[in-house]
């Protein structure tokens, strides 16, 4: 049987990329056989004829093509002087990669288009600590908005101390400190008052403990042990029962807690929410342990109160909290199952906060996937631009799909994370933000086609 070629906007795929693109034929010096421009051996300059295709898994970053040549070409048939490709031919790479036709590709005459830029935004909610600030910002919010009370209704005052705890975190989060603490970080209101260190942080090598205290609440001593909260007896304990995650941490802060090195301090906050650093000796007293200074959190912007309004009215809102208070998010936050997704994902996080390169290569991929899915987005534009030659339909389609994809993407993200902490907070954040961002995508990506095409 006669192999056949390729023709102009066949659907290509890559080995080692992540996403098909359609072929551009541009060496064709307006020749068609059969009624279609067909591929040559010369159809392979990147940006002309081939986009990118998405994420190399070689590189270990955006796809950076550089083509070597077609390998089966009919040696009888030319066109324009170049060699027609075959439909079973590779385009070899020098990454590695190898680049083919993919006859099952979406194709833009059916109608379906996607916007990768909303899969990365999804993918944002994998970030473990942004969750963590997410929902202890959330609380924060309420409480200090009015729409969280600290004493429950059966007169409980354990809600101060959590509040006083998460204020202290995202402080100590935002000046860069790690979080060395084996106990994931409290996104809980209403957690149980229980005995330990309320932050244990390190930064440039320096370790310190702090114990958030609520308006008149102070360190107390043990009358057993005689034991104060923050002295020396009181943190080797704490160490010696596995409070911090990694050994060679426990064994730093044990150091420094026994050679006097190891900074220790209470975090105030009154019932303002106004916080004060309140250094203290070696002892657990204030006694030559330093100045007492004010602290804050960082002034979020009018961008971020704006998003944060948004959220304290959703999960404000009954269905939420009917959803929050259910037998149904009782029994999946109290199961084995959610307490080792969240104790697996802070310790994982952990590790990647104590290698300074995982930690900056997070954060520029984490960053970049929102990029590349824009520059994706943007290519299948300009694609379907070079296509028809002007904005004609599948351009309008394409563009309505790029910002109705990111819009349904942030939209169904947020809404998904906020269903999925009402249900468990951590681990059904990370899986409804996720979720609901590529469910939201995809709504998003129909509609918006639709409605520029209406609109055009």
């Amino acid at each position: 049987m006669a192999k056949k070629y390729i023709p102009d906007n066949s659907w290509l795929k890559c080995d080692k990329g992540s996403v098909p693109v359609k072929l551009k034929v541009t060496h064709h010096n307006n020749s068609k056989i059969y009624g279609e421009y067909l591929a040559n051996e010369m159809d392979m300059i990147p940006g002309e004829n081939i986009p990118p295709l998405g994420t190399c898994s070689i590189a270990g970053g955006p796809c950076k093509f550089a083509p070597i040549y077609w390998d089966k070409c009919n040696e009888g048939v030319k066109l324009n002087g170049y060699k027609l490709v075959f439909e079973d031919a590779n385009l070899l790479c020098q990454q590695g990669g190898k680049i083919s036709v993919d006859f099952n590709a979406p194709s833009s005459s059916s109608g379906f288009w996607f916007s990768y830029g909303s899969v990365a935004l999804a993918g944002q909610w994998m970030d473990y600590n942004g969750v963590l600030d997410y929902n202890q910002r959330g609380v924060i919010y309420d409480v200090e908005k009015g729409k969280l009370a600290l004493t429950t209704d059966t007169g409980s005052q354990h809600r101060k101390g959590n509040y006083g705890e998460m204020k202290d975190q995202v402080y100590y989060r935002e000046q860069g400190w790690r979080d060395i603490r084996k106990e994931s970080p409290n996104m809980d209101i209403d957690k149980p008052t229980a005995s330990g260190i309320d932050g244990a942080y390190e930064k440039g090598g320096v370790y310190r403990e702090t114990d958030a205290k609520y308006d008149q609440a102070k360190l107390k001593t043990n009358k057993g042990s005689g034991n104060r909260e923050l002295d020396v007896k009181w943190t080797n304990d704490h160490i010696d029962n596995g409070a911090i995650t990694s050994a060679e941490d426990a064994r730093r802060m044990r150091r420094a807690n026994n050679n006097g090195s190891l900074e220790r301090a209470v975090t105030h906050i009154d019932t303002e929410g106004n916080m004060r650093n309140i250094p203290v000796n070696d002892d657990g007293y204030r006694k030559g342990a330093g100045a007492i200074t004010d602290i804050e959190m960082k002034p979020p912007s009018k961008a971020s109160q704006f998003i944060q309004g948004t959220r304290s009215s959703l999960r404000n809102s009954k269905p939420v909290q009917a959803l929050a208070n259910s037998n149904f998010s009782a029994a999946v936050q109290s199961s084995k199952g959610a307490t080792k997704a969240n104790d697996a994902l802070w310790k994982a996080t952990q590790a990647v906060e104590s290698s300074p390169a995982l930690k900056t290569t997070g954060k520029v991929l984490g960053r970049g996937a929102v990029v590349v899915g824009v520059v994706l987005d943007a290519a299948s534009i300009y694609s379907a631009y070079q296509e028809e030659g002007g904005f004609g339909d599948k351009t309008q389609q394409a563009t309505g799909s790029a910002v109705g994809g990111m819009a349904g993407g942030w939209a169904g993200a947020e809404i998904g994370a906020v269903i999925g902490t009402a249900i468990c907070p951590g681990i059904g954040t990370v899986v409804g933000g996720v979720v609901g961002g590529i469910v939201g995508g995809l709504i998003g990506s129909g509609a918006g086609s639709k409605i520029v095409d209406w609109l055009f």
